[in-house]
């Protein structure tokens, strides 16, 4: 297991080397004694890693970032201010792991990051596993079409009677949202009726084959357009 003094040793010299080589081989060597101690190390330690990595990854090139980022992302208890950093990073290449995976951004940040950042970072969030209304919000919102067709497609995405009836006023004339909408098991009634009032004979006959308990009320607005 890392020591405090071994870790702060490593970080001392990386640094006083003035070299980017030796600074990457000493963020991987750090990163390396994490990802495989991660479940041993108390919240102390895991700070003092959080330290560390942090202050050697913040002059290193995207590329780097990116590996970074990708190795963090799927660990529970990663350093979470490094974690946030990699999150709020310009470059989606590097922010996309952590944004789409990681269970250290929490709500507060998530909808900091969909209304400051790009829509790449708003797409990356939709496809996390599970999502907010406070979250879903933001991305219904501010998102272009394919983020708001990719959170609308998200079963792990929960959404605000606000969030339902933006998207279901977006989806019309849009036969993929209205699709991904029209699947959904917990879009309410009324705005399911209203989704498929607008939604052109082939969507209604896709949902309805595809959504068995949808068939009835497909068969209702059908029957409303024929009388």
């Amino acid at each position: 297991m890392a020591t405090p003094s071994s870790l702060i040793e490593e970080l001392e010299n990386a640094l006083a080397s003035g070299s980017t080589q030796h600074r990457l081989q000493a963020l991987w060597h750090v990163t390396d004694l994490f990802v495989e101690g991660a479940s041993r190390y108390s919240d102390e330690q895991i700070s003092l890693f959080d330290d560390v990595i942090g202050k050697l990854a913040s002059e290193i090139e995207a590329k780097a970032r990116a590996k970074l980022a990708t190795r963090l992302a799927p660990i529970s208890n990663a350093p979470a201010r490094t974690v946030k950093a990699l999150a709020f990073d310009d470059d989606i290449t590097v922010a996309w792991s952590v944004l789409s995976n990681s269970d250290r951004l929490n709500d507060s940040d998530l909808v900091l990051n969909a209304k400051t950042k790009s829509q790449r970072h708003l797409s990356a969030i939709a496809q996390r596993r599970a999502l907010s209304e406070s979250v879903t919000d933001v991305l219904v919102t501010r998102g272009d079409r394919e983020v708001v067709r990719s959170v609308a497609k998200n079963a792990g995405a929960r959404f605000s009677g606000a969030g339902f009836r933006k998207m279901v006023k977006l989806a019309r004339g849009d036969d993929v949202l209205t699709t991904h909408l029209g699947m959904r098991n917990d879009l309410p009634k009324h705005h399911f009726l209203s989704l498929l009032d607008h939604a052109s004979a082939a969507v209604r006959k896709k949902i309805a084959e595809e959504n068995p308990d949808a068939d009835g009320a497909v068969e209702i607005i059908l029957g409303d357009i024929v009388d």
